[in-house]
């Protein structure tokens, strides 16, 4: 799927500079910081205006943020699954998007399970990548 079709399943209207952030969130090595978007979007984008569209992709559920105790949050795009969970590591700090094959469907069906409404999920695990493990 392409951004200008993201943004139409999220109901926003497909501008160069939201499709710039989706691009740009879409090429990252996963969870990615506004600085880090920022560096990579270069001055085609302000860091005022790359904030709102962060923001408003996050409220629309195109992109999730997520905070690995770290001082900035980390945003990356969602693939419309039930589920989405970040790792990161105790070691090295690397974090990265968890798949949402099985992991999303159980996340899903516990969803449905609860006697509430859910309107968002922020999962995180934490540990030793296989990275570090190896080395």
């Amino acid at each position: 799927m392409n951004e200008q079709e993201l943004l139409a399943r999220g109901g926003l209207a497909a501008t160069d500079k939201r499709v710039l952030v989706l691009r740009a969130l879409a090429e990252a090595h996963g969870p990615a910081t506004p600085q880090e978007l920022h560096d990579a979007l270069g001055a085609r984008l302000n860091r005022v205006t790359l904030y709102r569209i962060l923001d408003l992709l996050v409220e629309h559920k195109l992109a999730a943020r997520h905070n690995a105790g770290e001082r900035a949050f980390r945003y990356c795009l969602l693939d419309g699954a039930a589920g989405h969970a970040h790792f990161t590591c105790s070691r090295c700090g690397h974090t990265e998007c968890l798949g949402s094959s099985g992991f999303g469907l159980m996340l899903g069906e516990l969803v449905r399970r609860l006697p509430m409404r859910v309107d968002s999920m922020d999962i995180s695990f934490g540990g030793v990548c296989q990275g570090c493990l190896a080395g």
